[in-house]
């Protein structure tokens, strides 16, 4: 069974779905490290171009058969942080339009799509629910944690899935809770998967120091206010709450409650928060590493996000770090994609 993952970025959903069982035909993605990570890893094209700039008819001329539709329009502009910013309209949510349209016209046996809760509430996805109903699609659609599936994060994402002619389909329940609930106790599900499960076994390094055994064992250069502000935080899970008003960043004492994790730490025995396109810069959030007085390297992150090790990334560090923070967690994708493969 083919897949076609569209904004595919480095892989995270096609490394899931491969795993599952599925093969890759190839991807769509104008963010050209992204492109290079993902043809190193798939051996399949990625088509480098602007999705407004080529028209669904177009598109499906140059995939060729395939069997899923994969893939995550940018969820950027659907971001509570972008719309307290800079208001609701964002030209990159118009994307989940063009995904539905892709549907609409590749008419493929199954789809898989992804997204930011946020979406669910918008018209555009409403459109997206309507083609599928259409065109004959049996179809389920929810909120989903990463943390529930044995990714070591709390990473929450609107997750459907279609399948043609299909009758009811489900998606796959959670495998992990929470230690202390009542499921776990019983032993119904197994426990969250930690940070310290995670990235616990990795050497120490410095902030600005890469390891030399491990070149994406690289941490982000800090500047002297960021290293005095992160020796103030108590280890595993302190906050910045401990930290000197005065050392404070004034953009961090102006607007206190939007940037409360800002500077705090990571804790050993729990989920990581959501990893973000910036997780190797303490500023921008709960990034820095529970016992090192340094943010996360971008190994630390792509472990977070369940990658393996030998993941061929591409690309510098920020660009990196991009396409970590922008990637579907590969081991939920993996068991969406066990699920789905049921279905077909």
């Amino acid at each position: 069974m083919k897949f076609f993952d569209l904004f595919c970025g480095a892989g995270g959903l096609s490394y899931g779905l491969s795993r599952a069982g599925f093969t890759a035909v190839g991807g769509l993605d104008k963010f050209h490290p992204a492109a290079d990570t993902y043809e190193a890893r798939f051996g399949a094209r990625v088509i480098r171009e602007d999705a407004f700039a080529l028209s669904p008819n177009d598109l499906g001329k140059l995939i060729g058969a395939f069997d899923v539709l994969a893939g995550c329009p940018p969820c950027q502009g659907f971001s509570s942080l972008r719309i307290s910013r800079f208001g609701p309209e964002d030209v990159r949510n118009d994307l989940v339009l063009y995904y539905a349209r892709v549907v609409e016209t590749v008419r493929p046996q199954a789809v898989l799509f992804e997204n930011v809760p946020r979406v669910a509430k918008d018209a555009r996805f409403a459109y997206l629910l309507k083609v599928l109903s259409e065109n004959g699609y049996s179809f389920a659609y929810r909120i989903l944690n990463a943390a529930d599936y044995g990714v070591p994060q709390r990473r929450k994402r609107l997750v459907l899935i279609a399948v043609r002619g299909a009758g009811k389909v489900e998606l796959p329940e959670p495998d992990h809770g929470s230690p202390d609930s009542l499921a776990v106790r019983r032993g119904a599900l197994k426990p969250w998967k930690t940070v310290r499960d995670a990235i616990g076994d990795l050497p120490p390094v410095k902030d600005g120091e890469c390891h030399p055994s491990d070149p994406l064992h690289c941490a982000k250069k800090l500047n002297p206010r960021y290293k005095e502000i992160i020796k103030h935080v108590p280890k595993n899970g302190g906050s910045r709450n401990s930290v000197p008003p005065e050392l404070l960043l004034p953009t961090h004492r102006k607007h206190a409650s939007s940037f409360r994790d800002s500077f705090g730490r990571l804790r050993w025995d729990e989920p990581s928060v959501t990893i973000t396109t910036k997780f190797y810069d303490p500023s921008t959030g709960r990034f820095v590493h529970p016992d090192q007085d340094r943010a996360l390297t971008l190994r630390e992150g792509a472990r977070l996000q369940t990658f393996p090790d030998d993941y061929p990334f591409k690309g510098t560090f920020r660009q990196i770090a991009r396409q970590i923070g922008e990637a579907f967690p590969p081991l939920l994708a993996e068991k969406i994609g066990r699920r789905l493969k049921e279905y077909l």
